[in-house]
């Protein structure tokens, strides 16, 4: 963990606010990698509490990380979860939406959330854990390899 990261379990009365702008912030990154994507503050509010339903429904946790008592970033785990399609029977832990500021990159912020999340999932069980990332994202994708992560299902897009 990097010099003054602190990562805790998200507490609403306290991180409400500061989740919502992470997740503002959070969405407006992944619309410079995505511009179909809506603008943050669109659809921050809605987000954070499909968060919350994700964690209440699956056993999960939203994290928060700090440097130095700021708000750096965040990441949502769930527990046990599974995918849609018959073919794919496994249960598995699922990262949502690790984003961690811009000033706080390459500082161990992000290193420290995915340390807890996995951390978390073992503790309930969990034998695999997944996360998705847009393919542009050039550093997450090789900040994730760097933690053991490997392509498992690419999905392509086509606008008509």
């Amino acid at each position: 963990m990097g010099p003054g990261v602190v990562v805790r379990v998200y507490d609403a009365a306290r991180d409400a606010e500061a989740l919502r702008a992470l997740n503002v912030e959070h969405q407006d990154f992944s619309r410079t990698l995505e511009p179909s994507w809506p603008e943050g503050k669109a659809v921050a509010d809605d987000y954070v509490e499909y968060l919350e339903r994700e964690v209440a429904a699956h056993d999960g946790r939203i994290l928060m990380a700090e440097v130095d008592g700021a708000p750096a970033g965040f990441v949502c785990v769930v527990s046990a979860t599974r995918g849609d399609p018959p073919d794919d029977p496994a249960v598995f832990a699922w990262a949502h939406d690790i984003f961690v500021r811009p000033a706080y990159r390459r500082r161990g912020v992000a290193t420290a959330l995915m340390a807890d999340v996995e951390s978390f999932a073992r503790s309930r069980g969990a034998r695999e854990l997944r996360l998705g990332v847009i393919d542009r994202n050039a550093d997450a994708r090789v900040m994730y390899a760097r933690l053991g992560f490997r392509d498992y299902v690419r999905v392509l897009t086509k606008r008509l």
